[in-house]
């Protein structure tokens, strides 16, 4: 993947799917457990099986993005210490590679879930239809936009090797109508969204040049 401070020309970019999962238990006095089903026991055997599966990614990874990742990011679950939780809920936040479809990946996780089922036949267990779907983007490295963007980039003694990042932009959404995408900017995805963000003069004024010469020359 790039350096987050290089101005490079990138081809590629993983995709995003987040959904809920709930676990449905039964309620009761924490004085006489027995008596329930805790949402939470079972939700810690279905995060768990998660950790399993993100090993299982990190043995296929892209040439230019590494493995798809994934994120449990929230959990909700109780009322209160002294009742026995009858729900909880977590939110996963799935990162596509290239190729993966949304269906394929969530078939995958509910044949997960169906065997856990089957170990443990009291855990109730739902995945939820998606919050945010977002496709992966691979452009091909011999496009003509790819082509051209690595050439500019060589002349001005950039480094010219196309390049893939984890996070995703609307270049996807381009791609998916038929257009050949890149991106290419300043600034570093490890500022974004901090406390303090900024980018560099210098390399607002050398995208400027890259984004001219390639208007100029492509056809």
């Amino acid at each position: 993947m790039a350096e987050p401070t290089e101005l490079r020309a990138v081809i590629a970019t993983k995709g995003v799917l987040r959904w809920r999962i709930v676990v449905r238990g039964r309620a009761a006095h924490s004085s006489k457990p027995q008596l329930g089903l805790n949402a939470i026991t079972h939700m810690a055997r279905v995060i768990l099986a998660f950790e399993n599966n993100h090993e299982q990614l990190a043995r296929k990874p892209h040439p230019l993005l590494g493995p798809a990742t994934c994120n449990v990011g929230v959990i909700h679950g109780g009322v209160q210490v002294n009742f026995v939780p009858d729900s909880c809920t977590i939110e996963v936040d799935r990162r596509l590679l290239p190729g993966e479809t949304t269906a394929a990946v969530l078939a995958g996780y509910q044949r997960m879930l169906d065997e856990l089922s089957s170990v443990h036949p009291t855990l109730d267990v739902t995945m939820e239809p998606p919050m945010v779907v977002d496709d992966a983007l691979e452009t091909a490295a011999d496009s003509p936009p790819a082509c051209l963007a690595s050439q500019l980039l060589g002349e001005m003694g950039l480094n010219p090797n196309l390049a893939g990042v984890p996070f995703g932009s609307d270049a996807s959404k381009l791609a998916r109508c038929g257009i050949p995408s890149l991106i290419f900017g300043p600034g570093s995805i490890d500022r974004a969204h901090a406390a303090v963000e900024y980018v560099e003069i210098a390399q607002v004024v050398r995208a400027l040049e890259f984004y001219r010469n390639f208007l100029l020359r492509f056809e």
